[in-house]
This record gives structure tokens, sequence and C-alpha cells, in this order.
């Protein structure tokens, strides 16, 4: 019982870690827009927010469904 709480423990963990660096990547890339005024790096900052959500979203409800490592 306790390694099945570990294994899914570390499973969420690994998303959230994917997760936190897609949303950290995003924040810089939507900082560069407002240096430069390119937009198309809003647009990968927006993409990345959206990978971020899903992965949140994959280690919340499903941490099996996809195996990072």
């Amino acid at each position: 019982e306790a390694e099945k709480a570990r294994d899914l423990s570390m499973a969420r963990y690994h998303h959230y870690e994917v997760a936190s660096a897609a949303f950290q990547i995003g924040i810089v890339l939507a900082s560069a827009t407002i240096i430069t005024g390119m937009i198309a790096l809003a647009w990968v900052a927006g993409l990345l927010a959206v990978t971020g959500l899903a992965f949140t979203a994959i280690g919340l409800f499903a941490p099996h469904a996809v195996h990072l490592m």
C-alpha cells in the first residue's frame, strides 16, 4: 500500500515539474514579448501555458497516463 502511494506521488511530482517548467519558460517568453514587441513570442508563451495546464491536469487526474521516467 505504501509503495502504491509512493509511486502515485512520484508520478504526480514528475508531471508537476514539467508543468512548472512550461509555466516558467512561458513567463520568460511573455516578458520578452513586452521588450521586443514580437507577437510570435506571445503565441509560444500561450501554448506553453496550455501545455502547463495540461500537464497539471494529467498529474492531478491521471498521473500514470503519460510515462515521463
